[in-house]
């Protein structure tokens, strides 16, 4: 009896699973139900965390219909690593699980990492995922991709309008949010190249009745990259409504914010700014003695052929998507309400695939600044900016362009310098839906040499 249970007892230490493959299992079952309270479930126990990359999960869930095993590579008690397959396309993921002891309950992550496929595969499963969200309803937009000034994929889906069922083409006009950053930069760059304007000179040599006195001492260069302190300009969330009626210009904008201090020592820290664009706007009207946007369409959009792009008050939003939000309880609802009287520096224009990738291409060829200075404005200044572009990811794979969001609207430009392509994405849905489609793409795609900046 004592050799049978010894026996038996051996057999069942054979038979159990390593602790990390334990965990593994709860995190695929739970993760492929598709249902938010097993997640959450799932990660009180294993994080103590009920909420630890929740909407993250719930996304790669919806991208990839859930994942199949197909190898277990490696399994041993603090860390498993399995190759599974994506149900709704056949992509694949490498998923990684690290305990934080090795007969510990607690994780220290679940990494998914997106393997890398031919381009052609790549483009398909973009479709497919583009396709889903559309189908789905939670999409609607245009999506193009271009590869040395040839087009490889180019789609509109669902309504432009969905009171009057008018749909989606490719040259439907969209407001491009924080995207109008780009237009911003390439104008201060310009007075940079002319010796008009110094990356290093005061805000107050320009400006020169700013209320604030600290804050005139932000310099261009923290302004372009975010590091001045700025801060937002109180127009663009729901609650402040009471200041969109009155807002107008940017001298509006001043008076609305011009007494604040810097919320840091210029200089020491990154906080996104939408206000230290508006300052840069203010300053291109002084030096210039044109309206900001005056200045864009002679120096920026008619150098580049970007005739559909252009900042329209609210009252003249004919042809263009309409927007429109999630509420919490589901219901899709117009956002035209949480728009302010009109576009500014910081972004809120309108343009069009098209005119965005006409953009890109004027400023490859160097028709709107010259090619050094766009090296410097695309170059990582911070973690994940340079001079009015978002400059990110790893070094045989970077991209740089700019997103855009707000109730109702998302947008998404990458350039590819490696493989020279150029993705585009506009949406009158909420975001990230536009980052989410490109982000897709980029995990799957496999960097290539070619020519081109």
């Amino acid at each position: 009896m004592i050799v049978a249970a010894a026996l038996l007892l051996a057999t069942s230490a054979a038979l159990a699973k390593p602790p990390a493959e334990v965990a593994f299992d709860e995190w695929l079952a739970a993760f492929n139900s598709n249902d938010r309270g097993k997640m959450r479930a799932f990660n009180e126990r294993r994080f103590d965390d009920p909420e630890h990359n929740l909407d993250y999960l719930l996304d790669s869930r919806e991208e990839t219909g859930g994942l199949d095993v197909i190898d277990i590579e490696r399994n041993e008690p603090k860390i498993l690593v399995a190759l599974t397959r994506e149900r709704n396309f056949p992509a694949y993921r490498r998923v990684t699980v690290s305990l934080d002891q090795a007969n510990g309950m607690k994780l220290e992550d679940v990494r998914q990492d997106p393997q890398r496929m031919p381009q052609d595969e790549a483009l398909k499963a973009l479709d497919a995922f583009a396709t889903h969200l559309a189908e789905t309803d939670r999409f609607s937009g245009v999506l193009v991709i271009e590869q040395n000034g040839k087009r490889l994929y180019a789609k509109a889906f669902g309504l432009a309008d969905r009171e009057n069922g008018i749909p989606v083409r490719l040259d439907t006009p969209f407001l491009f949010a924080s995207q109008g950053k780009m237009f911003s930069a390439v104008a201060v760059l310009q007075l940079i190249h002319a010796g008009k304007l110094g990356l290093d000179d005061p805000l107050g040599r320009y400006l020169t009745g700013y209320p604030n006195k600290e804050m005139a001492e932000v310099t261009i260069r923290q302004l372009l990259s975010h590091q001045g302190g700025t801060g937002d300009i109180g127009v663009l969330q729901p609650e402040e409504g009471g200041n969109r009626a009155w807002v107008r210009t940017i001298d509006d904008l001043i008076k609305l914010n011009g007494n604040r201090s810097p919320s840091f020592s210029p200089g020491s820290a990154f906080e996104y700014s939408n206000y230290g664009y508006v300052l840069l706007g203010a300053v291109v009207e002084k030096i210039t003695g044109q309206s900001y946007y005056a200045y864009l369409e002679e120096h920026v959009f008619g150098p580049a052929g970007m005739a559909a792009t252009r900042y329209p008050d609210i009252n003249h939003m004919n042809g263009i998507a309409r927007g429109y939000t999630r509420q919490p309880d589901g219901k899709l609802i117009p956002s035209a309400d949480q728009l302010p009287w009109r576009g500014t520096p910081a972004g809120g224009g309108v343009t069009t695939v098209d005119d965005e990738v006409r953009f890109v291409a004027a400023l490859k060829a160097g028709k709107l600044i010259p090619l050094p200075l766009l090296s410097e404005a695309i170059k990582q200044q911070t973690d994940w900016y340079g001079y009015g572009f978002i400059s990110s990811g790893p070094e045989a794979f970077p991209h740089w362009g700019h997103g855009g969001g707000a109730a109702g609207n998302s947008a998404a430009l990458s350039i590819y310098p490696t493989n020279n392509m150029t993705m585009a994405c506009l949406s009158n849905r909420d975001p990230p839906v536009c980052d989410r489609l490109l982000i897709n793409l980029h995990w799957h795609l496999s960097p290539s040499p070619a020519p081109g900046l």
